[in-house]
């Protein structure tokens, strides 16, 4: 957004611009390039806790866009009364009338300083909408912003047109029902996707001049995948991070940029109103695997969670940059992936997060767990763990079976041990390589220069200890026998930890290996 006002704006360097493709677009560069006046905002860090902050927050944000257009204040252009709302914005005394009609004042101001109608860009729009919807102030917020848009965007016959982003859904029955012509571009939709990132060949022209042509394998790794329309794309902001540090050390590793704060919050409560069901379905993802899913752009946001409708934690994900999609399976059905491994190890971390959000222990109880299992008490590391299976698992998950485990049942339990084992100051990691496989869980702890190694096996009854003790044994063997300590050979401390779950309990085997 920060380039289009560069490219548009009146007074804008056009510099900036040169010995770029733009240039070879003489007409576009003639009719727009530093023509127009730009209103820009960023709602981005509105972050109040109720709607008088957040209003106070939204009004200082856009009167400094004001001072910077030299609005207000005596500005020749506006009544006296006019310029008031301004200086009430600035001073924290502003009504929820005074934010409304702040847009159109200032595109009417612009307008008669140039006799040009203004461009508005507003980049991330549905944050405090997001905030509002977390904080409880949903409805005040959406008549705010119904009326902000409303009288800065329908009718205004001084702005030529207007640019939002954002991560949420637009619904045109809530905050857009005032306008006319919207147009609403997403990762599923042809119009402008190339556009949305960098496609293969921009990366590697980037890599060519910067003669690191020999990094493409690591770019398409960590920061490919993403579907945009018909394009395959990369995310433009972590191969240019990725780029400036190998610009500083060439051999530097790929860096994990992406984070998503915006829906963390709304994505964890719709994930927990789902149960075990929606987060084994993110460890398919986290794998490699995909899900099909309903994704509707259009829906409205305040249904997400009181419609009950179970794909809504799925289009929040996709919304929010987790998701990518492979290609459509039906009316607006649609086979969804993680789009590469920076996003699959966030989108990890962040499911372990969500899961230990509803966990009914925490840390102290983690804590105990690795403690015990240092010290071979095998079963005390039971009764921890029973308790959290008993507290957590439910028929509805799919405990209780008349025959073999499925996969995600076993899934079930893999997520709460690890979500469990996560608590603490431990790193906890599924799935890791080493030695002759892939082992279950791999727990390290420098300080303590311990490894702990966990294998697990289930059975479809647990009345018969002995049997699920044997099983216990089986995974202990699998964990010597494929030499998986391999890759933790240089720790003190190593143990092998076998469990088999059944139902709502486990047994456990502990060998210490080193």
């Amino acid at each position: 957004m920060s380039m289009l006002k560069a490219f548009l704006e009146i007074g804008s360097p056009k510099a900036l611009f040169n010995g770029l493709a733009i240039e070879e677009q003489h007409g576009l560069c003639d009719e727009h390039q530093g023509k127009h006046p730009v209103i820009f905002l960023s709602f981005k860090s509105i972050t109040g806790s109720d709607f008088p902050e957040a209003l106070d927050e939204l009004a200082l944000i856009i009167s400094r866009e004001a001072d910077r257009l030299s609005i207000g204040d005596g500005c020749p252009e506006l009544k006296p009364s006019e310029n008031a709302v301004f200086a009430r914005m600035s001073e924290k005394q502003a009504d929820k009338n005074d934010v409304k009609s702040s847009i159109l004042l200032m595109s009417m101001a612009l307008h008669r300083r140039y006799g040009k109608k203004a461009i508005v860009l507003i980049d991330e729009y549905d944050a405090p909408i997001n905030q509002s919807f977390q904080m409880k102030y949903y409805e005040e917020m959406i008549l705010l912003f119904r009326g902000l848009l409303g009288q800065a965007l329908k009718g205004n016959p001084f702005v030529e047109f207007a640019v939002l982003t954002g991560i949420l859904r637009i619904s045109k029955e809530s905050i857009f029902s005032g306008v006319n012509n919207i147009s609403v571009y997403s990762a599923l939709d042809e119009e402008y996707s190339a556009h949305f990132g960098f496609t293969e060949g921009e990366v590697a022209a980037m890599l060519s001049y910067y003669s690191l042509e020999g990094r493409m394998a690591d770019m398409k790794e960590y920061y490919d995948g993403y579907r945009m329309g018909a394009y395959k794309m990369f995310n433009p902001w972590s191969v240019v991070r990725q780029c400036s540090r190998m610009l500083v050390r060439k051999n530097a590793e790929p860096e994990k940029f992406w984070v998503n704060t915006a829906t963390n919050d709304l994505t964890r409560e719709m994930l927990m109103s789902d149960g075990l069901e929606a987060l084994s379905s993110i460890e398919d993802l986290i794998t490699g695997g995909t899900v099909e899913k309903g994704i509707s752009i259009l829906a409205a946001y305040r249904d997400l969670i009181d419609a009950n409708d179970s794909d809504a934690v799925w289009e929040m994900l996709f919304m929010a940059g987790y998701l990518t999609w492979v290609r459509k399976t039906g009316d607006e059905m649609y086979e969804l992936r993680a789009p590469n491994l920076e996003v699959r190890s966030a989108l990890r971390k962040d499911a372990l997060s969500w899961a230990m959000s509803a966990m009914p222990i925490g840390k102290g109880k983690a804590d105990e767990l690795y403690a015990a299992l240092l010290a071979g008490e095998a079963e005390k590391a039971e009764a921890i763990i029973n308790d959290l299976l008993e507290s957590v698992l439910s028929v509805k998950d799919g405990v209780v079976v008349h025959g073999s485990f499925t996969v995600k049942q076993e899934r079930h339990y893999h997520l709460i041990v690890t979500a469990l084992l996560a608590c603490s100051n431990w790193e906890a990691a599924s799935e890791a390589e080493s030695g002759d496989g892939y082992l279950d869980t791999l727990c390290t702890n420098r300080d303590a220069n311990a490894a702990i190694i966990i294998e697990e096996k289930f059975m479809k009854k647990g009345d018969d200890d002995e049997r699920l003790l044997a099983e216990a044994q089986k995974a202990i063997d699998q964990i010597i026998e494929k030499r998986y300590a391999k890759r933790v050979e240089g720790y003190k401390t190593i143990v092998a930890v076998g469990i088999t779950y059944a139902s709502r309990k486990c047994k456990i085997i502990i060998k210490r290996l080193k």
